[in-house]
C-alpha cells in the first residue's frame, strides 16, 4: 500500500505510532489531577491537553509562561487517555505530542518541547506503564519517524518508493509487537488500543475472537474500546449476505442518490480519493469491467474521500475517464469540525456505515442489494469472475 494512504487513511494509527503509546493497567479511584509542566524552549507557546474519543475531544489550552504551566480537572473514570499538544494536530508532521495516562493525583511533565523525545512525563502506575512501553517501542519507532520524515523531502515516486521499501522492517516490528501485547496482555488497557490500531485490517472473526478475550474492565475502560465495539457492530452488518448499508448523498452534479435505487442492477461500491494512487491505478480496469458489463446490468458507485477539496474530485472523475449513466459519484461526507481539536461530525459519512480504513476498497452487490464480497487493493481481479457470475443469475 502507498504509504500517504497508511498516513492519510489510518490516522489513529500513524498519530500514536508517530507520537506516543496511550494508556495503560489498573483502575485507580476517580478524583481530581494536576498536571505541572516545566519545558525549555517553548516560552510564549500555547499548549493543548485533549482528551477523549478519536474524533470527539475535548480540549483545553494554556500558554507556556516562564517555561512552566499547570492543567487541573477532575476524572469521572479510573483513568483518562490525554495527549499534550505544541502546534496543530492536522498538522502532525510539525507537531509535538506527548501521551499522559491521567490518574487522580499530580502529574509532572518535563524537558525539551523541541524533541519529541526530550520530554518525560511522571505520575502513577499507568504512566509508569506507558513509559516502559514507550521505551521498547523507540528501537522502531525512532527510525519510522525519520523515514517518515525523509518520505516527504523526496520529490519523485522513484524516491518515495524507496523510502516505503526502507520503512518495511520496522513496521512489521511494530506490528509484531501491538499484536503479540494485546494477545497476551488481555487485562492491560493497551490491549484494546492495539486491536483498534490493528482491525482495519483483520477479519471480523478475528476480532471478534481477540475482544472476548480481554477482560470485562478493558472491554469497559479500555483505550478505544468504544472504537472496537463499534467496529464489531458495522463489520457485523457488512459481511457477505447482508444488506448493503442504504445511504443518500448528493452525486457530483448536486442531484440526490440513493445507493437502493439500483437495486436490480450489480453494483461495485468504490471507496477511492483523488490523491490516493492506488486507487487511481485501478481506475483504467474499473473502465474495463464498466465498458464489458454495463448493458448487461453493472452500475459503479464511487464514494470520494475528498470532502474537503471537490474541486481536485471533480478534476480527478473528469481525467480518469470514469462517466456514463452507470457511474454514480459522491463523496463519503466526513466534516471536520475543528482542524486544531480535531473534531468531526460522522453523521453522514458512508465509509463509516462500511467500516472503511484503507484506500482502495470496494464492495461488490448483488441485484438483491445483498453485500457478495469485500475487496481490498491488488484484488480486482476477483471482480471479474464474480460480475459474470451474478449477471448470470
Amino acid at each position: 500500500m502507498d504509504s500517504n494512504i497508511v498516513i492519510i487513511m489510518n490516522k489513529k494509527s500513524l498519530l500514536l505510532v508517530m507520537a506516543t503509546a496511550t494508556l495503560a493497567l489498573t483502575a485507580n479511584a476517580q478524583g481530581k489531577y494536576t498536571i505541572n509542566g516545566n519545558l525549555q524552549n517553548a516560552e510564549g507557546q500555547k499548549i493543548y491537553l485533549s482528551k477523549g474519543e478519536f474524533g470527539n475531544v475535548e480540549t483545553d489550552s494554556t500558554i507556556i509562561t516562564n517555561g512552566k504551566f499547570t492543567f487541573t480537572g477532575e476524572i469521572e473514570g479510573p483513568f483518562e487517555s490525554a495527549s499534550l499538544l505544541i502546534g496543530n494536530q492536522m498538522d502532525y508532521r510539525n507537531a509535538k505530542s506527548w501521551q499522559v495516562a491521567i490518574e487522580p493525583l499530580t502529574i509532572y511533565v518535563s524537558g525539551d518541547a523541541n524533541k519529541q523525545d526530550g520530554v518525560i512525563v511522571k505520575g502513577g502506575k499507568i504512566q509508569d506503564e506507558l513509559n516502559r512501553m514507550n521505551k521498547e517501542m523507540e528501537v522502531f519507532r525512532a527510525p519510522l519517524m525519520k523515514l517518515n520524515d525523509a518520505y516527504y523531502a523526496q520529490t519523485t515516486k522513484e524516491g518515495k518508493d524507496s523510502v516505503i521499501k526502507l520503512m518495511e522492517p520496522y513496521q512489521k516490528q511494530y506490528a509484531q509487537y501491538t499484536q503479540n501485547y494485546m494477545k497476551t496482555h488481555t487485562d492491560s488497557y493497551f490491549a484494546s488500543q492495539y486491536l483498534s490500531m490493528d482491525m482495519g485490517n483483520m477479519a471480523y472473526e478475528d476480532i471478534k475472537a481477540i475482544w472476548e478475550k480481554f477482560s470485562p474492565d478493558v472491554q469497559k475502560y479500555g483505550v478505544n474500546a468504544k472504537d472496537v465495539k463499534s467496529e464489531l457492530e458495522t463489520l457485523a452488518k457488512v459481511r457477505p449476505g447482508c444488506p448493503a448499508p442504504d445511504f443518500t448523498a448528493n452525486d457530483i452534479n448536486g442531484k440526490p442518490f440513493t445507493l437502493s435505487s439500483l437495486k436490480g442492477k450489480v453494483v461495485i461500491i468504490d471507496f477511492w480519493a483523488s490523491w490516493c494512487g492506488p486507487c487511481r491505478k485501478s481506475n483504467p480496469h474499473m473502465r474495463e469491467l464498466y465498458a464489458k458489463y454495463h448493458k448487461k446490468g453493472l452500475d459503479m458507485v464511487y464514494v470520494s474521500d475528498d470532502d474537503n477539496n471537490p474541486v481536485k474530485w471533480k478534476a480527478a472523475v473528469e481525467k480518469d475517464q470514469l462517466v456514463g449513466d452507470g457511474f454514480h459519484h459522491v463523496l463519503r461526507g466526513l466534516k471536520i469540525t475543528d482542524k486544531v481539536k480535531y473534531t468531526f461530525d460522522n453523521t453522514n459519512d458512508i465509509s463509516d456505515k462500511y467500516a472503511i480504513h484503507y484506500l482502495p476498497t470496494k464492495y461488490l452487490i448483488d441485484k438483491k442489494g445483498n453485500i457478495v464480497c469485500k475487496i481490498n487493493e491488488g484484488e480486482d481481479a476477483k471482480l471479474d469472475a464474480q460480475i459474470e457470475k451474478l449477471l448470470n443469475d
